[in-house]
């Protein structure tokens, strides 16, 4: 699969993809980012230390389950850890990790240049700041985050009991046993699981330091019951308990030269620097075409469309394929939509690609990507494949239709000025501002 093709599905499924994936664990369970910024001065190197961070954490996890990287000198020393929970398969680490590695840009270390960030998902981890944290045991960012639903299938008063002597023999254990441990306490019919683990550098320096760590996570999760979850996020350590099974009783270690699945690391490497900026870039793009195309539709039809999003995908192909902003909607200005279809009528879409490329690319391929783009633009949403019919057509070796209509371009010159009108005035009908805002909260959850 070639780069184009995944950065695509990156920007795809950066927003719909469900939070939680089962195996790998990468739910989410908090975000802490911090307030420091870099001043303009330092901005440019900070940034770049903290993507050459970045990319040199992704091999040491995929190889030993953690890391810790240290890029840069002065104010603008970037020190970034990562690491996966020790029940996880390689791979399932491996794809914890990216999408936490993708997510921590939340923090907006590009935008605010934010001096640090830690992710926790209930599979792995990862931080990075502007100082040296790694043996760090507690820190006033440290928190409890209990689960929302209160245990009501037994005994509370058993489950209360079930949990905490979970947790305190799960945080005696793992200090045993190189920093991990899981288990369950089972009574009266009613089962609470959970694991401890403490990070790497942590169990390397000393056993006290562990062990401290998870006694206050211990001290600090109790205040969590009698919800059904509870979770104690330290610097140093992480503690779950849950009433549902969540962790897998062995990995299953692969070798580090050989075997195994090969699709990961491919993913793992098209998060690289490079590629971290291109994601950023492209959900800009994704979510300014999405905005832009619902009051244009808006104001041409007097109504929301239901493949409006998909529209706004296929505009983002055409301008990461033809490297090309859209104008369609600008008067007097020609259109990369209204290009790429008058390519695909005369059966030479390659030539709409970027010529930054210089043909260092495959004509096929881009006439493959640039034909789904059509068929997401058509001017009927009802002829618009539906995002899960996308997704098909882009992973698999899928038959792609004909589009049958051209892109949805203006209409006339009278529609034309409507949208000019009221883009100066400033003026939207109040349905539409309503309309607008609940269908991009809408599409962020759960795009079509």
């Amino acid at each position: 699969m070639s780069n184009f093709l995944l950065f695509l599905l990156l920007i795809f499924f950066s927003f719909s993809a469900k939070p939680s994936l089962c195996e790998p664990r990468a739910t989410q369970a908090a975000m802490i980012c911090s307030n420091r910024t870099a001043s303009m001065s330092q901005r440019q190197n900070f940034i770049s230390n903290f993507l050459a961070t970045m990319d040199a954490v992704t091999p040491l996890i995929a190889t030993q389950r953690y890391a810790t990287v240290v890029n840069g000198t002065g104010n603008t020393t970037v020190y970034t850890f990562g690491e996966c929970m020790k029940d996880l398969s390689r791979n399932d680490c491996n794809l914890c990790f990216a999408q936490c590695k993708t997510q921590i840009l939340r923090c907006l270390p590009f935008q605010l240049a934010r001096r640090g960030g830690r992710l926790f998902y209930d599979g792995c981890y990862l931080r990075y700041d502007d100082y040296d944290f790694f043996n760090e045991t507690l820190s006033s960012n440290d928190t409890t985050v209990c689960g929302k639903t209160e245990f009501g299938s037994g005994n509370k008063t058993v489950f209360g009991d079930n949990a905490i002597e979970l947790v305190r023999n799960l945080s005696a254990e793992a200090v045993k046993n190189d920093g991990f441990f899981v288990g369950s306490v089972s009574r009266s019919n009613v089962s609470v699981f959970g694991l401890a683990q403490c990070w790497e550098p942590l169990t390397a320096m000393n056993v006290s330091a562990c062990e401290d760590c998870l006694l206050n996570a211990v001290s600090r999760i109790r205040s969590c019951i009698p919800m059904e979850e509870g979770r104690a996020l330290n610097a140093g350590c992480y503690l779950r308990y849950s009433t549902q099974k969540f962790y897998n009783n062995s990995s299953d270690p692969v070798p580090v030269n050989g075997g195994g699945s090969n699709k990961l690391p491919i993913i793992l490497g098209t998060t690289s620097a490079a590629a971290f900026l291109l994601i950023v870039g492209g959900v800009v793009f994704f979510v300014k075409t999405k905005i832009l195309q619902k009051r244009r539709e808006y104001v041409v039809r007097g109504k929301l469309t239901e493949k409006v999003d998909v529209y706004s995908f296929g505009v983002v192909v055409f301008e990461v394929i033809c490297g090309k902003k859209n104008n369609s909607f600008t008067a007097s200005s020609s259109s990369i939509l209204q290009m790429v279809w008058d390519l695909y009528g005369r059966r030479r879409l390659h030539e709409a690609v970027d010529p930054v490329l210089q043909s260092n690319f495959r004509e096929e391929e881009a006439s493959r990507l640039l034909q789904i783009g059509l068929l997401c633009v058509q001017a009927s949403a009802e002829l618009r494949p539906s995002m899960s019919m996308v997704v098909k057509m882009l992973k698999e070796n899928h038959e792609i239709p004909e589009p049958t209509q051209p892109p949805f371009l203006n209409p006339s010159s009278r529609e034309t000025s409507i949208t000019t009108t009221s883009a100066t005035n400033n003026s939207k009908p109040e349905s539409y501002s309503q309309s607008s805002g609940n269908s991009l909260t809408q599409s962020w959850i759960d795009p079509r």
